[in-house]
């Protein structure tokens, strides 16, 4: 990330503008059910083994707290991670020079380039596998977030580590 004198900071900076963690929080009184990530494999996988930390996107998200991992394809809910901040628009040398990306994510990067025009990491924290997964009706369009609301949490069996 360049400053506008042309100086490098070491710190993406952070794509909210400041926003309060809770922004973007339900109304009182409306509970839909948790929010779903649509993320490919492996590093749906990678995120949920606690080896990856920043998810890539093309868009920032108000989004924050407890987010459900789901695998692309698969119908399925694997687990949940903590999405605490969200960085951006990030450049490639950011991105390639991170170790937050994983090394065959950062190989893919300096292959392929930026895979969006804006660029950004979500960052997560604190993941947890299910201890099954758990299918889920994928809504018609649905290709970044969906919403699970036949999901609750607290009725989840966790994998023990």
């Amino acid at each position: 990330m360049r400053s506008s004198s042309g100086l490098r900071s070491p710190f993406p900076r952070d794509a909210d503008g400041g926003r309060p963690p809770d922004h973007g929080a339900e109304p009182a009184g409306r509970s839909v059910g948790p929010r779903g990530l649509i993320v490919r494999d492996p590093y749906a996988s990678k995120l949920l083994n606690g080896e990856k930390i920043w998810e890539i996107r093309g868009r920032p998200t108000q989004i924050r707290g407890p987010v459900v991992i789901v695998k692309q394809g698969t119908g399925k809910a694997y687990g949940i991670a903590n999405l605490v901040r969200v960085l951006g628009p990030l450049d490639l040398d950011d991105l390639v020079t991170s170790p937050e990306v994983p090394p065959e994510e950062r190989d893919e990067l300096r292959r392929d380039g930026l895979p969006y025009l804006k660029t950004y990491a979500y960052v997560f924290t604190s993941p947890q596998w299910f201890e099954h997964p758990m299918s889920y009706r994928h809504p018609n369009g649905a290709v970044t977030w969906v919403r699970l609301p036949d999901l609750d949490l607290d009725d989840v069996e966790w994998l023990r580590s």
